[in-house]
């Protein structure tokens, strides 16, 4: 039996194991030119030289046996260490307190290694916009954005952000009326990510820090090795309001805020990411959903909320349900 599973972030990497570990061949496909979702990790070329900026998922966590031994093995694998950084959360009044919790963990040398560790075996066909599906049940083609065709495939695992997967589905031969009906029921909120490179030495007193009031919401210092750079991310209410601005402008407005605030020199080089669909504020809740002809299933953090493991369970789940 032969499955197609388009996104190669966590949730889809979980569902390709569970795929291969029973025995069905595998082909993954994504739309980004790598593999890791908002695992992701971009290399910049700075006036100080290149970088390595985490710009989505800052570090994670596990609650699960399942995916704390995927970071176990991650870590002896050399794609992973425990983080061991100076976490606050700072309120209103600037006053500061530790960050609360269990081991956090970060992807060697970037997020995306976690991503890749997980892909270990598989290939991945990426720079492939996956537009809409064709056929019928137990022999799906997929069409892509450039018009290429790949399959018939038996079944197919969505990993997609429920307003892509709906417009997906809403394209494609077949009912998933069900499906649609439960994505449009999921509600994400933006982030405006900043990547900034410093030439001076600058120690707010933590490297890692949960913001409260104000347009950033999560600030973090990238590492203590020169060029020395910064992370800011906004809150979900400020990405909102801005969320059509342009790059230049957000960069310029959240790096204003931090230098009021802590006194960052002011950066030799900054870029804005956005992230459109980044923390999910109101999940399906429920792991995965199949179709009625039960030949395609749909996964990702926004089935079970915000977090990495979120996007893991239910990429197991998904892959699990489909391989029966």
């Amino acid at each position: 039996m032969n499955v197609a599973v388009i996104g190669s972030g966590l949730a889809g990497a979980a569902a390709a194991r569970q795929l291969r570990n029973a025995g069905l061949d595998v082909s993954l496909f994504d739309k980004g030119r790598g593999v890791g979702g908002r695992m992701a990790t971009r290399r910049a070329e700075t006036p100080l030289g290149e970088m390595r900026l985490n710009h989505g998922a800052q570090y994670v966590t596990a609650q699960t046996d399942s995916f704390a031994s995927f970071l176990g093995s991650a870590v002896e694998a050399g794609a992973a260490e425990v983080l061991n950084a100076r976490l606050v959360s700072i309120d209103r009044g600037g006053n500061s307190a530790p960050l609360r919790g269990g081991d956090r963990h970060v992807g060697t040398p970037g997020m995306n290694a976690l991503v890749k560790h997980a892909l270990d075996g598989f290939e991945v066909q990426t720079a492939r916009r996956a537009k809409k599906l064709k056929g019928e049940p137990g022999a799906w083609t997929i069409i892509f954005e450039d018009g290429s065709t790949e399959g018939p495939f038996e079944k197919i695992a969505l990993t997609l952000p429920p307003e892509q997967l709906i417009d997906f589905l809403a394209r494609s031969d077949g009912d998933f009326a069900s499906i649609i009906a439960a994505a449009n029921t999921v509600k994400i909120a933006p982030c405006w990510t900043v990547m900034a490179a410093l030439d001076q030495d600058f120690d707010p007193g933590f490297d890692g820090a949960k913001l409260l009031g104000g347009a950033v919401r999560w600030m973090a210092l990238t590492a203590t090795t020169a060029p020395a750079g910064v992370i800011l991310q906004a809150s979900p209410d400020w990405s909102e309001a801005f969320l059509e601005d342009e790059p230049e402008t957000v960069a310029r407005a959240l790096c204003e805020e931090i230098f009021v605030r802590f006194g960052m020199p002011s950066p030799v080089w900054k870029t804005a990411h956005r992230w459109r669909y980044a923390m999910v504020t109101e999940p399906a809740g429920s792991p995965t959903q199949l179709s009625d002809c039960k030949t395609l299933g749909v996964g990702g953090d926004w089935r079970l909320g915000g977090k990495a493991e979120h996007a893991w369970t239910s990429g197991e789940a998904l892959g699990k349900a489909l391989a029966v």
